[in-house]
């Protein structure tokens, strides 16, 4: 993963300096960093910047450069769609492939067939030409700033660099500014010449939040509002293979309705589950076939770390491993403290292996899954490291008048679990049921409300921009704190000390939701409109997820250090989901905790996580305490004032550094 930024511009004025100290970008790669300049003109030139997290293959600086002037960064992961060695670095594989183009529809064919989360940015010097896109899914951030004057820059970046605008570059296909400018700007005196900005589309792609489809029309006045500065056009010729499939729209047959479920505890959910296992063997099949898609999908995400031994060689070994854990759980086996996933070397002495992959934690269906298959692909000595946020909750003050404190009795003296929020409750109660001889680390994240004020104000709000929801703050600053990783141990012997952890990559459960209906807004629509409401409503929530929350979640997970890895967005398994009949995925007929994501849980309990399996959706706002912490009143899409007046104070402020395009941009802001 890395930060990666280029920006257009007359002179030679930005330099690496100045985009570190106008923006957060150099936090998404410790590990190397690096600029490079190319010269377009007598006065305009590209300048681009890298940012390194090192994760697979050998070292790689960025931006990769060759003699001829070619120049690339690249920020994503090639889990396939690319021939590549075992221990072979993407960012030097796919540099070798793009100089290696004969044209653009080679580049276009490579890009557009990568599976995995990819944004990146391309100077093919024979040509003349900047290319960059984002993937199909939005997986990894990229903004823009367009210019509105003559003066002013043309800025892609993974975070904001201030003092511009930035927008979500809009996942629309693979971009190409053509800086051969053989267009000029007529206005007298004042002219001057324009590059052409091309859009080759995605095949059936829609405009990112809607369903319209992108087309001919009106394209240029909705991708760009000040069309005088660049020429653009829209490539109808050529689509590139898309990666979102066609989503099944097949209706349930008749008398496909499951046995109603008539009482209404956990245990009785479970064993209404296991009845629907037993007595159906389609879902049966499609829950031994998302086992081996998914299973495959979180193989490949933490396979390319490093370490000694082959994932390959292992994985057969720790399915068996974890069918006798939870078999010895079951059975009362486990001895003192190996619940604890403690482990003995040779010498007789605790081994432990720092993590190398994290988990966001809350304990809900998704995330406890990816665990328990990320303990199949693990060596059976790498500790995993399960983070789990809580916000403070302050007790509420008692009345202060007399009369009201007769009127609601004597406050008891109860000591309050400040942190004992549900998202920790049902932690616990999901790593209880994880394999027992892994080494777990359960990682309590506890937030205080005035670090969360500082940290917010200071920092996050940086990264949150251009998204000013009430709802993206909120989020955001959830896993802002947890993908940081910093809290205290719950478990083992080491319970109750300080711990950080160290892992590079974070499995985050985004994506099941989208497409297994686990909102509540879906049963809002199942209950109005039935399953052809459901199936559209499904069908428009991943057209529209580039431009929801992945990017966003990118940003700030990248902060850290740490790169976000997304196993329900793995291309094969959208594919396999997206194929499947809506009423083998989820039953909204059915109640809270059964209905929804019903494939999902039909899996959790085929993994031995019986409790887990029929927890209801919670999201992290809610399940971690953070909304209450705010203004009750506000609304999700409310535009949250605390990062509006953020916003404001951002851009009055600004480098000289970013030369004369950063002070027209500041007195623009200004009147």
């Amino acid at each position: 993963m890395c930060g990666i930024c280029c920006v257009f511009q007359k002179g030679n004025e930005t330099t690496l300096k100045c985009i570190t100290e106008n923006s957060c970008i150099q936090n998404r790669g410790p590990d190397y960093r690096g600029s490079h300049v190319v010269s377009v003109s007598s006065d305009q030139s590209l300048v681009f910047g890298g940012f390194v997290l090192h994760l697979r293959g050998s070292a790689t600086p960025q931006p990769v450069t060759d003699d001829t002037g070619n120049t690339f960064l690249w920020n994503g992961e090639v889990f396939g769609g690319m021939e590549m060695g075992e221990e072979e670095n993407d960012t030097h594989a796919l540099f070798d492939h793009l100089t290696r183009s004969a044209d653009a529809k080679d580049i276009l064919t490579l890009m557009a067939g990568l599976q995995g989360p990819w944004s990146f940015i391309f100077w093919q010097a024979s040509e003349s030409k900047l290319w960059f896109g984002r993937d199909v899914f939005g997986r990894r951030s990229l903004l823009w700033h367009l210019p509105d004057s003559d003066n002013d820059v043309f800025v892609l970046s993974s975070v904001q660099i201030r003092p511009h605008h930035y927008q979500e570059m809009p996942s629309l296909g693979v971009y190409c500014l053509d800086l051969r400018v053989p267009k000029t700007c007529s206005g007298g005196d004042d002219a001057f010449p324009i590059p052409l900005l091309t859009v080759f589309p995605w095949k059936r792609g829609t405009w990112p939040g809607t369903m319209e489809p992108v087309i001919a029309d009106n394209f240029t006045e909705k991708l760009y509002p000040f069309p005088i500065y660049f020429d653009v056009k829209l490539d109808s010729e050529l689509h590139l293979h898309s990666w979102m499939p066609t989503l099944n729209m097949e209706l349930p047959p008749p008398g496909h309705e499951l046995s109603p479920l008539e009482e209404s505890s956990e245990h009785c959910y479970q064993d209404y589950m296991e009845h629907i296992l037993d007595n159906s063997e389609v879902l049966k099949k499609a829950v031994e076939q998302l086992m081996d898609v998914l299973l495959k999908s979180v193989e490949k995400r933490v396979y390319n770390l490093p370490r000694a031994r082959c994932m390959t060689d292992l994985l057969d070994g720790n399915k068996q491993a974890i069918e006798q854990g939870v078999m010895r759980v079951k059975l009362g086996e486990v001895r003192d403290g190996e619940a604890d996933g403690q482990r003995l070397d040779e010498d007789g002495n605790m081994s432990r292996e720092k993590a190398k992959v994290a988990i966001l934690f809350s304990g809900g269906v998704d995330s406890t899954v990816l665990a328990a298959l990320a303990d199949r692909c693990l060596p059976p000595d790498e500790s995993i490291d399960l983070i789990n946020v809580a916000f403070e909750q302050v007790p509420k003050q008692a009345p202060a008048s007399k009369k009201g404190r007769q009127k609601c009795g004597p406050v008891p003296d109860v000591p309050l679990d400040r942190f004992g929020v549900p998202d920790r409750q049902t932690g616990y109660v999901a790593l209880s049921e994880l394999n027992p001889s892994r080494k777990w680390n359960f990682v309590e994240v506890n937030v205080t409300q005035s670090e969360l004020q500082t940290f917010r104000s200071q920092h996050v709000r940086h990264l949150l921009y251009p998204l000013t929801s009430v709802l993206d703050d909120s989020i955001g600053c959830a896993v802002w704190f947890a993908a940081r990783g910093q809290g205290i141990l719950g478990n083992g012997d080491c319970e109750g000390q300080e711990y950080r952890s160290d892992a590079k990559v974070i499995l985050c459960g985004m994506g099941a939701d989208e497409q297994l209906v686990g909102y509540s807004r879906h049963r809002v629509r199942f209950r109005d409109h039935g399953w052809h409401g459901i199936i559209n409503e499904v069908d428009m929530e991943m057209k529209r997820i580039s431009a929801r929350n992945l990017g966003r979640d990118d940003r700030i997970i990248g902060d850290h250090g740490r790169e976000s890895r997304f196993p329900f967005l793995d291309e094969d398994v959208v594919a396999y989901f997206a194929g499947l009949p809506m009423h083998l995925k989820a039953d909204l007929s059915l109640p809270r905790g059964v209905g929804e994501k019903l494939l999902l849980r039909l899996l959790a309990l085929r993994l031995g996580l019986y409790s887990t399996s029929v927890l209801p959706k919670r999201a992290i706002q809610f399940g971690s305490r953070i909304a209450k912490l705010e203004n009750s009143k506000e609304k999700a899409t409310d535009v949250c004032d605390r990062l509006k007046d953020a916003l404001k104070a951002d851009h009055a402020i600004g480098s000289n550094c970013v030369g004369d395009m950063a002070k027209s941009q500041m007195l623009t802001d200004k009147h």
